[in-house]
C-alpha cells in the first residue's frame, strides 16, 4: 500500500494541474495510495505512523529537498520504502537518485527499483544530503586526531553524497563512510576566494567548539543544530526507489 505525502506548499493553485496529472498517471500505473496532505495543523510523523499501522509499505514524498529530507527522519527507523516525485526540476536530490520531475517520476516508482543507501546522523537526527558550517571556529576530532579551519572564514561541508553543483563531487551514499571536506576561505583585493581544501574520509567524528558559543550545523538546507556534535554514517539505513539513471550502482 502506498502513502503519498503532499508539501504544503503545493496547496497554492500554480501547482493545481500537476497534482491531477500525477494522480492520473499513478491511478493508471495501478499505485494508487491514500493521499496525506501537510498543513499546519496536521502532524507529519503521526499521519506516517497512521499509515504504517494501516498497512502502508511506501511512502512517496510529493515536494522538494526540504519536503524529503523532513520525512527522512520520520521513516528511517520504520521498515518501509520511500519514494519521491519531485515538482521542481531542480532537485538535486532526485537528480542522484535518477528521479526525474512531475509525472515522469511516477514510471520510477512503477518500476520498483530499490536500493539501501547510507544516512549521516547528527547526534539524534538523520540527513540524506549533507551538513555544513560556516565560519566555525571548531575542532573536528577523527580517531585519534583533531584540525580546526586555518582561516577565521571557512566552509566545512559534511557529505553523504554530493550533486554537480558541489565543489567536492566524489561521495556517494553506498560506500559506508562520509566525508568532511573544510574549505578555507580567503580575502582578496578581488574578493573572496576558496583555496586549497582539506578531504577528511571517516565513520565517526565529533565537532565541538573552541570558544563556549555553540556553533550552527545546517544539514539538508534546512535543519539547524548546534554543537557539539557527534556525526556518524549509518549504512544502508533508508530503503529508496531509485531510476537507472541514478548517478551510483
Amino acid at each position: 500500500m502506498y502513502l503519498y505525502i503532499y508539501d504544503s506548499f503545493l496547496n497554492h493553485k500554480k501547482y493545481a494541474d500537476l497534482l491531477i496529472k500525477i494522480e492520473k498517471r499513478v491511478t493508471d500505473l495501478g499505485i494508487k495510495g491514500k493521499i496525506a496532505r501537510l498543513s499546519v495543523l496536521k502532524n507529519m510523523k503521526e499521519m506516517i505512523l497512521d499509515g504504517v499501522r494501516n498497512g502502508v509499505q511506501t511512502v512517496v514524498v510529493i515536494g522538494n529537498n526540504q519536503s524529503f529530507a523532513k520525512v527522512i527522519n520520520v521513516v528511517a527507523d520504520l521498515d518501509v520504502t520511500l519514494g519521491l516525485i519531485p515538482v521542481e526540476n531542480d532537485n538535486s536530490i532526485a537528480k542522484i537518485l535518477g528521479i526525474p520531475p512531475g509525472v515522469l517520476a511516477c514510471d520510477i516508482l512503477a518500476s520498483r527499483i530499490i536500493k539501501k543507501i547510507d544516512l549521516g546522523k547528527i547526534n539524534n537526527h538523520y540527513f540524506i544530503k549533507n551538513a555544513e558550517i560556516l565560519n566555525g571556529d571548531v575542532d573536528i576530532e577523527f580517531e585519534n586526531f583533531s584540525i580546526s579551519p586555518t582561516t577565521l572564514e571557512n566552509k566545512i561541508t559534511i557529505y553523504n553524497f554530493s550533486d554537480d553543483k558541489s565543489s567536492y563531487k566524489k561521495s556517494k551514499p553506498i560506500d559506508g563512510i562520509l566525508e568532511t571536506v573544510v574549505t578555507p576561505i580567503k580575502s582578496t583585493l578581488f574578493g573572496k576566494k576558496a583555496i586549497s581544501e582539506t578531504v577528511l574520509p571517516f565513520k565517526k567524528i565529533k565537532i565541538t567548539s573552541k570558544s563556549e558559543e555553540q556553533i550552527s550545523i545546517v544539514s539538508d538546507e534546512q535543519i539547524i543544530m548546534k554543537t557539539p556534535a557527534e556525526i556518524k554514517v549509518v549504512p544502508e539505513k533508508l530503503k529508496i526507489i531509485v531510476g537507472s539513471d541514478r548517478q551510483f550502482e
